[in-house]
């Protein structure tokens, strides 16, 4: 069982503490994505379930083993990096066979597991070539094919598509879910990327400033987001924030909110309305499949309307915007939601 457990995890660099009470446990064959903006630690907390950074307090557990004192040689990981980290010299053969062969694996067992790994990630016909003559995309499955190579209990991504046009990243993304199903594995994916997280996680943990905000699916995350920070962070474009009073005067809440400070409501559950808030176009984003429309109030608060398709928007025209039913959060002066 390829588990991966983190409890009360702690990490200082000198006076410096950038993990802060972590745990999180990750079933078998799970994909887990570790997300926050940068600096929030979860490229640290990677780090440290490879055996690549040491913790300052607290335990790791793999497979049901703590592992605080194992060699990362001896994880039964395989990590894949943002760099590619090739060897130029080597062609993809030879990339993918090296870390089986300064492990001592004999040839005959290397070459069949290569034939594999290169079969799942269509490098069958590239296996010659040397990394100067692959594309980013080929690259990155290079390195992704060293890491199937070695049959790791678990997989660990730190930021592998941030190097890639953003074409690219749609592929690989499709690449990396469909991976997934196929090795039926344990995987651990750090991305600054919500989006990313979103399309290929089955549970999202986010964090900022060495913290865990919330742990949860995708959609869970999306429609109950724990606090401001969460709902801001999950979702593109980000959610809309308005002050209570505002959403009042709009007629979106009344009298049955006492705690609330702030209310949210995500650009695409806003509609056209008779009545709600009036705010002044200054900016239409035309992308063909939907319409972004950048709006302001009187007392200059940005928000973003989402509407599917091509509509037409004109800069100063008024509009007025109501939320779809059931689609407000309401969140307290410390941030967190107040639940309904």
């Amino acid at each position: 069982m390829a588990t991966v457990s983190l409890k009360n995890i702690h990490k200082s660099f000198g006076a410096v503490k950038v993990i802060k009470d972590a745990s999180i446990d990750i079933e078998d064959r799970e994909f887990v994505a570790l997300v926050g903006p940068s600096g929030c630690g979860k490229s640290t907390l990677l780090r440290m379930i490879a055996g690549l950074e040491n913790i300052t307090d607290g335990a790791i557990e793999i497979a049901g083993r703590v592992v605080n004192d194992v060699l990362p040689s001896d994880r039964q990981v395989a990590m894949v990096f943002q760099s590619y980290a090739l060897y130029p010299h080597m062609t993809v053969r030879q990339n993918m066979s090296f870390g089986l062969e300064v492990t001592g694996h004999p040839k005959s067992e290397i070459a069949p597991k290569v034939d594999r790994a290169a079969k799942i990630l269509r490098l069958e016909d590239l296996l010659e070539r040397k990394p100067k003559q692959l594309s980013g995309g080929q690259r990155q499955r290079v390195a992704i094919g060293r890491a199937i190579v070695r049959e790791p209990e678990v997989f660990l991504f730190d930021e592998p598509l941030s190097n890639l046009d953003a074409e690219l990243r749609v592929q690989m993304r499709v690449e990396l879910a469909l991976l997934h199903q196929q090795l039926n594995a344990t995987m651990v994916y750090v991305t600054h990327d919500q989006i990313e997280a979103m399309t290929l996680a089955d549970k999202i943990v986010v964090l900022r400033d060495g913290v865990i905000e919330q742990i949860g699916p995708p959609m869970e995350l999306y429609n109950r987001p724990a606090n401001e920070f969460v709902a801001g962070f999950i979702g593109s474009p980000r959610m809309n924030m308005f002050g209570v009073e505002t959403a009042r005067v709009a007629g979106w809440v009344g009298a049955d909110t006492p705690n609330a400070v702030r209310i949210g409501v995500r650009p695409e559950h806003l509609v056209r309305s008779n009545t709600g808030l009036q705010g002044q176009v200054y900016y239409v984003e035309h992308l063909g499949g939907q319409t972004l429309t950048h709006l302001k109030l009187a007392d200059g608060t940005d928000y973003t309307f989402v509407e599917p398709g091509e509509h037409g928007g004109n800069q100063g025209e008024t509009m007025t915007l109501a939320p779809a039913t059931g689609c407000l959060h309401a969140f307290d002066a410390d941030g967190r939601a107040i639940r309904s």
